[in-house]
């Protein structure tokens, strides 16, 4: 399927790309073109096919996941294929959500991994995540693909579509999905 570009200025957008930024990023990154740049990509909005990843979290049970953005947590869970962000921290892990992840999505849709998500941030530390997790959950959507993040179990409490999490006591693992207890690893 060819993508069709927006260009803006010296630089090129697809529509997915342009409709991932929220009406304050937009504005924030293109000024008084982003009402223009959103009614085009609007206009030219892509129709991807949703792609899924098969994630074994126990041996021989899998958990599919789909676009959006899902948490891992404790499990064990290799994760091949994907797009994997490189360990930037801070704005610049941010801006490449925003720019650098959508431009290779655009060359090749695939799953975007994003490790030790909870080591991302040196500073505002919970404001960086929540907005990181807004961005990989819109990221997820524009381009119908999953986005993982892995990291401890304190980001339970950010709003991740799904939610992969081993929990340990003194007697045993769970695996929960979801909230459900799914399996327990041997």
């Amino acid at each position: 399927m060819k993508v069709k570009e927006i260009v803006v200025g010296k630089e090129r957008f697809t529509a997915a790309h342009l409709l991932l930024f929220t009406e304050s990023e937009g504005r924030a990154f293109f000024g008084d073109a982003w009402s223009h740049l959103r009614r085009l990509a609007e206009q030219a909005r892509p129709s991807y096919k949703p792609l899924t990843l098969e994630v074994e979290v126990c041996p021989g049970r899998r958990v599919l996941v789909g676009p959006g953005s899902t948490l891992i947590s404790g499990v064990d869970a290799p994760l091949e294929a994907g797009l994997e962000v490189p360990p930037l921290l801070d704005e610049e892990f941010l801006m490449y959500l925003l720019f650098d992840a959508p431009r290779a999505l655009d060359g090749l849709r695939r799953a975007v991994v994003v490790e030790s998500l909870d080591e991302r941030f040196t500073r505002d530390v919970e404001e960086g995540l929540r907005y990181a997790v807004d961005i990989m959950s819109r990221l997820g959507l524009a381009y119908r693909v999953p986005v993982v993040a892995t990291g401890g179990v304190g980001l339970v409490g950010l709003p991740f579509s799904r939610r992969i999490v081993a929990v340990r006591d003194e007697e045993a693992t769970v695996v929960y999905v979801d909230g459900e207890p799914f399996c327990r690893p041997v």
